[in-house]
């Protein structure tokens, strides 16, 4: 029970690697408060969830929203009273193209949604866990957040974006003992993959360790699932 009373906010929780954490997270003996856009699956997973005798509940919202964001932590904060661990695995991907043909629509899609979100909820659970003189973030990055690919340029740019903003994020908040972290999880069975690749289940223990005290002091760093035992 590493995490043991433990309260974790996940966006994105109502499938693939959301949900995958989530339920490894409530057999670790923490609580959660998950966030998704499609009630039906979240739902779902928050009925497996409390199948384990572990304490969910779910809220629909839209990441990439001030407004939504700020009613749904105030929400949390309502029912768990405290937020121990953040995890922001919400994202989406367009399908790629060379960038002269990528509509800016789907631009500004894909960088309000991975990169404004993660933003958004980071600063409005800031203030819970620095009063709290605790916390974890961790951020759902991507390896193509960390080399080039062409035809990403979207998704490349709100990852590589991610990954500027955990690091400047965990120099800024390192004083107030929280932790900021990304996670590079592989090529993961999603929709976002076609759901091809290996099963959102075997990524959980890294974001596991992550969120547990025996991470404590670790910040600032961009793992992998492959190979972050080594690091």
């Amino acid at each position: 029970m590493k995490l043991k009373d433990k309260v974790a906010l996940i966006t994105g929780g109502g499938r693939g690697i959301g949900k995958a954490i989530a339920m490894a997270y409530a057999r670790e003996g923490a609580k959660l408060a998950l966030c998704a856009r499609t009630g039906s699956e979240l739902e779902q997973t928050v009925n497996e969830i409390q199948a384990l005798k572990a304490e969910c509940k779910g809220w629909s919202c839209d990441v990439s929203l001030e407004e939504p964001v700020q009613d749904f932590v105030a929400s949390v904060m309502k029912v768990f009273g405290k937020i121990d661990v953040l995890v922001n695995n919400a994202g989406v991907m367009t399908r790629p193209v060379p960038i002269a043909e990528l509509e800016v629509k789907k631009w500004d899609y894909t960088i309000a949604v991975n990169l404004r979100g993660p933003f958004l909820v980071t600063r409005a659970v800031l203030p819970i866990m620095m009063k709290q003189k605790s916390g974890s973030i961790i951020n759902v990055s991507s390896s193509i957040g960390r080399s080039a690919y062409a035809n990403f340029i979207a998704y490349a740019t709100s990852k590589w974006g991610l990954e500027g903003f955990t690091q400047t994020l965990a120099a800024e908040v390192r004083s107030h003992n929280i932790r900021a972290n990304t996670v590079e999880p592989g090529y993961v069975a999603t929709k976002l993959t076609g759901y091809t690749g290996s099963k959102p289940e075997s990524v959980t223990d890294l974001f596991v360790y992550l969120a547990s005290d025996e991470a404590k002091g670790v910040t600032g760093k961009m793992l992998s699932s492959s190979g972050w035992k080594t690091k």
